[in-house]
């Protein structure tokens, strides 16, 4: 069953495969996301995630949103890491919580993910990853430079990210960006590409 779905996602996806590659590549070039890992599924503790979210919005978007380069939102992050753990330790605080925080910035796999017009596919890109307690809960993702986050169920500043990846992505991208059916076919050459990674680690 296996090698039959690999072989009917290979036939789907040879050239999207080297296409996602390119298109992934050229995101993670100008993208910098987030990655909050909740202490646990309780109902609580992703309340708290939340307003965790929040609260590092409310810090850094207007520093990142001025930010000419990935570049310079990476030297912006880095010199606050410490004030962003300290940030997301008073949030939990003010809730009775004492989960301890840890803030990195790190290279990491995230799956595709729509932000109301735009899509990014899966790929590696630079996050900004903020654990709290043991992070085993649902993750929070999203786009922290440029930035593009929900806050409820309101995103925020979906017009000015548009205007960013219009200014520094080729066609190509933004064709992904936009569109659903090739985002589709990303997530399928993603798939596969899982698959084989999969296949790799096996013995027989």
């Amino acid at each position: 069953m296996k090698f039959a779905l690999l072989c009917a996602l290979l036939c789907a996806c040879v050239q999207p495969l080297a296409r996602a590659s390119r298109v992934a590549r050229e995101l993670s070039g100008c993208v910098i996301r987030l990655h909050i890992r909740a202490e646990s599924d309780a109902e609580e503790h992703q309340r708290l995630k939340l307003l965790v979210r929040d609260a590092l919005s409310a810090l850094l978007n207007d520093g990142l949103s001025a930010a000419a380069s990935k570049q310079e939102a990476l030297h912006l992050l880095e010199g606050r890491l410490d004030e962003i753990e300290a940030v997301a330790e008073r949030t939990l605080r003010a809730q009775g919580c004492t989960a301890p925080v840890a803030a990195a910035l790190a290279e990491q796999h995230f799956p595709l993910r729509r932000y109301g017009e735009l899509t990014l596919p899966a790929g590696r890109y630079t996050a900004l990853t903020l654990t709290i307690g043991g992070g085993q809960g649902q993750n929070w993702w999203c786009v922290m430079y440029p930035p593009l986050c929900y806050a409820g169920e309101e995103l925020q500043n979906a017009e000015a990210a548009a205007r960013f990846f219009d200014e520094r992505l080729s066609p190509e991208a933004m064709r992904v960006l936009r569109q659903e059916e090739t985002v589709y076919r990303f997530f399928l050459a993603d798939q596969l590409k899982k698959l084989l990674s999969d296949s790799d680690g096996e013995g027989g």
